[in-house]
Parts: C-alpha cells; structure tokens; sequence
C-alpha cells in the first residue's frame, strides 16, 4: 500500500454558477411537490439570480405573485423583463405592481409597453389588461392610468370597455357610463359593447347617478341597433319604467321583449307585475302562472302571484301556501315578508300583520310596504306612528304609486310634515 504522503493533492471542486442554479431549480421543485411553496421560492428567488434562462425567472414570478410576496415578484418581474424583453408579460406584471404600490405612472409606463409590443391588435392588449387589473390593483388607481391610455388610444373600442369595467369597480359610474358610451359609437354592431352600455347604464340609474330618461335613451340606442339584444334591453326598460312608477310604460316595454323571446320566463315575470299595477289582475295572473308551470318552486313568482291574489282580494288560502311556500325559501326577504303582513291584514289579523310589516319596512322602507304598514297601523288607531311611516316611505325611490293611493283613500296629507 502507498503511503499516505505519497497521495496525490486533490483541488477543491467549486460548482459553477450553472450547477448552483441547476441545484436549486431541483430543490424548487422538489419543495412545490412537497406543497413547501414559500421554501420553493426562495430557491427559485436563488436560481434566479444565477440563470439566465427566461423559464426560471418566469417561474419565480408565477410562486411570488402565488403567495403575494410583491419584493420578490418585483426583482423576478424585472429579471424576467431583461432576459426576455420581447414578453410584454413582464412588463404587465411591472405595471400591476406598480399600481400596487401607488406609482400611476410607473404603470402606465409599464402598460404603454406592454400594449405596443403586444403580439396581436391594441385590442386583444386592453382586454387581457382587463382581466390582469382584477388581482389586486387599487380600482381607483386602476381607473385613472386606464384612462389615460384609453385617450391615447381613443379609437380603440376595447379600450373604453375595460376603461368602463375599471370605473365600475371604482364605484365611478359616470365615468363608467361615458366609457362605455364610446365603446359603443365606436363598435355599434359589438355586442359585448351593447352589452356594456346596459349594464353601466342599469346600475348608474338604479343608483341614482344618472337620470333615468337618460338611461333609457342609452338603452334605446343599444335596442336600435342590435336587435339580438331586445329582450335583455326589455328586461332593464321595463325594471326602470316600473320603478320610475310608470307601469303603463313598462308594459309596453316588456311586450316588445316578449315579441322577440316570447318564452322569456323574465319578461313574462315582469309583465305580470306591470299588468297587476296597470289593473289587468286577469293578464298578470296568467304571466305569473305561465312562469310557475315552467319552475313550480321559484319563490319570488310564488310571491308575486300571492300578492297579486291578496291585493285584489282573490282565493287567499293559494295564496297563503304560495307565500307561505317562497318564505320558508327565503325567511328574511323584505318583499315575502310584507306580503305575510299583508296576507294577514286581508284575513282579518291587523295585530299579527304588524310583525311581519315592521320586519319588511325595517329592512327596506320601499313605498309599498310603508303604504300597507301605514294603513294597518293607521286602522289599529296608531295614527301618529302611521303618519310617521308614510312621510319615511315617501323618501324611498319606488312604490309611489301604491302610496299615493293609500294616502288619497285615507285623505291624508303629509306635504306639510
């Protein structure tokens, strides 16, 4: 045997960078199959660091943005955007976290260059940009940068559309509403941009932010021009009209929808309803049948169809199992609850009618239920109480009609409250 001083030397073996990385690549992975993701991207974060392969920085960018480690997706996402400059990914991602951070205009830098270098048209770029401004931007941040780029590229219909969406989530609905005004002019055959307008244009009015007549010029122009879209346009006329107590109105707009969709289990719903305030109790029964016979066990016909009944004083015992049937559905819904109240009041039982109208007014004090719980406080001698409910429900948005006319039957008169 050779002696031990007669051994070779031996150097030190020093892995190179590509053998770092390769090492913590496999640990990376090994960690994800272990469900280990934060131990995963700190080798990734290694990895990274050492690599110039695109894949790995792109890699450490999905686990940061996974466990929301915004440092670590900040250096990834740069690191991703030098190794592979033409990924307008990278530079989306920038974006989102600078708006994350507060940085309007680091991101719309960064989303300037994501929409340029986009593969495809300036508008298959806004809309990805859309959904990539659902995780976690700041909406009012969001809606200010989009629409600056919007302006930049003002003929882009798809860029008004994401600019209305972005408003939305900003509770900015008149912005909303002129985005996706635009959006329309721009693509009036566009269904998704119809179908823009009318959503914008519902919930600005409903929430009060824009007049109703001018809602419903919008929706006669997304009418006008895209007859596919009749019956949804029908369903948001006649909902606004019946609101704005104009039954007569809504009626004629719901008739329209039912030309062109004349099974639309909505638009025969809301028919009914019309056709009940218009006075035609015989046609609203029928809508409201129609809808039943097609789904037995939906609450809110087997309420409207109960009420109906009771308001005009017709066969209460159906329409106390049908409004027994949608309460046990839904037990707490303001609507079902009034029409309990009001079921009781026709029966004869003003005190057990109480309890239901003060439960129902107390979660929405609309005009109708503060008609009927007016009239039975007002026929159990509480009369001061009642004046009190009637002034409060005649601030409310809807049911004016009915209170209108309970006040008129009783010749009461709260103007000068």
């Amino acid at each position: 045997m050779p002696s031990a001083t007669s051994a070779p030397e031996v150097e030190p073996w020093e892995p190179s960078p590509r053998d770092r990385a390769i090492r913590h690549v496999l640990a990376a992975e090994i960690a994800v199959r272990r469900d280990q993701l934060d131990q995963a991207l700190v080798h990734y974060a290694k990895a990274m660091s050492l690599s110039r392969d695109e894949r790995v920085a792109e890699r450490a960018v999905q686990l940061s943005f996974i466990l929301e480690d915004e440092g670590v997706a900040q250096e990834a996402a740069e690191r991703w955007q030098e190794l592979a400059p033409e990924r307008v990914e990278a530079h989306q991602l920038l974006g989102l976290l600078a708006l994350r951070r507060g940085d309007e205009q680091a991101a719309r830098a960064e989303l300037e260059k994501a929409i340029e270098r986009w593969p495809g048209t300036a508008g298959q770029a806004f809309l990805q940009l859309g959904r990539l401004l659902g995780h976690g931007a700041d909406a009012g941040a969001a809606a200010r940068v989009v629409a600056e780029l919007a302006e930049v590229h003002a003929d882009v219909p798809e860029a008004h559309r994401v600019l209305a969406a972005a408003a939305e989530r900003a509770g900015e609905d008149e912005r909303a509403v002129a985005a996706a005004a635009r959006a329309f002019e721009l693509a009036p055959a566009d269904r998704e941009a119809g179908a823009t307008l009318l959503r914008t244009v519902f919930r600005a009015a409903r929430a009060g932010t824009l007049e109703r007549d001018e809602a419903l010029a919008h929706l006669e122009r997304v009418r006008d021009g895209q007859p596919v879209l009749v019956p949804r346009v029908a369903l948001l006329e006649g909902q606004l009209l019946r609101e704005a107590g104009r039954p007569e109105a809504a009626l004629a707009a719901y008739e329209r929808g039912l030309e062109a969709s004349s099974e639309d289990h909505d638009l025969l719903y809301g028919r009914g309803l019309a056709r009940a305030e218009t006075g035609d109790v015989d046609g609203a029964v029928e809508d409201l049948r129609r809808v039943l016979e097609a789904d037995p066990g939906d609450p809110h016909a087997q309420n409207a169809l109960g009420y109906t009944l009771v308001d005009h004083k017709r066969d209460l015992s159906e329409a106390r199992e049908l409004i027994e049937s949608a309460l046990e559905q839904e037990p707490d819904n303001a609507a079902f609850l009034d029409s309990k109240g009001w079921l009781l009041y026709r029966e004869g039982d003003p005190e057990a009618a109480l309890e239901y109208l003060r439960r129902a007014f107390d979660q929405d004090p609309h005009g109708e239920i503060g008609a009927h719980l007016g009239e039975v406080l007002w026929e159990l001698g509480e009369r001061n109480e009642a004046r009190e409910v009637w002034c409060r429900a005649l601030d409310a948005d809807g049911g004016q009609r009915a209170l209108k006319r309970t006040l008129e039957r009783y010749e009461v008169d709260v103007d000068d409250r």
